[in-house]
């Protein structure tokens, strides 16, 4: 757990001062669904000049905001794998040399440990795409609602 830790916190570091240095207007791209193709709302003129601008507008930042963080992200990548194998290497002699010093009782403890935590965690696994799989199924079931009730709304007029 330890090594896991040691190898994702240097990469977290680096994302999190990217991103602290970022201007707050350039840190997120928007709402999770701000990608959407919009409804016309039954309010709403659909050719208002106002909402095109802020289309534009919008479109415009993403597009910054991509070309900003494209390459921090392959700086990253690149030190991810640059170092994540020498350092790999050196925690499995690491675990080799310390594994050689035990005995033969204590690396099967160890063993058997190990081979309980990795069960443990498909299970976790599993049941926390079980869970993704359950809410996204919910989101999807609330956005088909509401884009009813905005159909009945519009044809309402």
């Amino acid at each position: 757990m330890r090594s896991v830790l040691l190898r994702v916190l240097p990469i977290a570091l680096l994302v999190g001062t990217a991103v602290a240095a970022a201007p707050p207007d350039k840190v997120s791209p928007g709402a999770p669904n701000a990608h959407a193709s919009p409804e016309v709302m039954a309010n709403q003129p659909a050719n208002n000049p106002q909402i095109k601008q802020i289309e534009d507008q919008l479109k415009t930042l993403r597009d910054q905001y991509k070309s900003e963080l494209d390459p921090l992200q392959a700086q990253v990548k690149a030190l991810k794998d640059k170092y994540d194998p020498q350092i790999k290497s050196l925690e499995d002699q690491k675990k080799t040399l310390v594994e050689a010093t035990k005995s033969p009782a204590m690396q099967k403890l160890d063993a058997d440990e190990d081979s309980e935590m990795a069960a443990l965690a498909d299970k976790e696994k599993t049941e926390i795409d079980k869970v993704r799989d359950q809410f996204k199924s919910e989101r999807e079931q609330v956005r088909d609602k509401f884009n009813q009730r905005r159909k009945e709304l519009a044809a309402g007029k």
